[in-house]
């Protein structure tokens, strides 16, 4: 657990979660996939059960292979990112994903980096040399965001996503080297 104190002055905790975090991770999710057109799914798409939310953070708790952080403000969850190793095969143990959600009252502040810091001394503990993660070609200040750290745009998927309305847009594939 690491306190930092923010931009505006907000004290953030970021940490791993907890069994009893459930139902704070199930509306911070549910409250981004109605937010932002940057993540994987449409609104109301993310389904689960408080059970099988808990079910999940028991087993990345357990996992020595990925890592969950959670960004706490007041008692309320309001980020969260992961990293982990792309395969379990030993030919993809030097390589880790990234993913991020931050709610959007809580963006440029500062929070995105704290957490992308635990992210990448995860890595290094688990000797990691390779870092990637795919990003919504117009979400701008993530990249920005990711750029800072020194992830480079390696890749650009045409159509990953294609939005309810008809409309497409691209993702790109960033690496940072280790």
């Amino acid at each position: 657990m690491v306190e930092y104190k923010l931009k505006d002055g907000k004290k953030i905790i970021i940490r791993e979660p907890m069994i009893d975090d459930a139902e704070n991770i199930i509306s911070l999710i549910t409250k981004a996939d109605i937010e932002s057109l940057f993540l994987a799914r449409e609104p109301g798409e993310f389904s689960t059960t408080l059970e099988r939310e808990k079910e999940i953070i028991e087993s990345i708790i357990k996992d020595t292979d990925s890592m969950w952080f959670v960004a706490e403000h007041d008692k309320k969850i309001v980020g969260q990112c992961s990293v982990g190793l792309i395969k379990r095969y030993l030919r993809y143990r030097h390589r880790a994903e990234i993913a991020f959600v931050i709610i959007d009252d809580y963006c440029n502040l500062g929070i995105g980096g704290k957490m992308m810091e635990q992210c990448l001394s995860w890595c290094q503990m688990h000797n990691i040399e390779q870092v990637e993660l795919k990003v919504v070609s117009s979400n701008e200040r993530a990249i920005k965001l990711y750029q800072n750290f020194d992830f480079k745009i390696i890749a650009t998927i045409p159509n990953a996503l294609r939005y309810k309305d008809g409309t497409y847009v691209n993702e790109y594939y960033m690496i940072k080297m280790l």
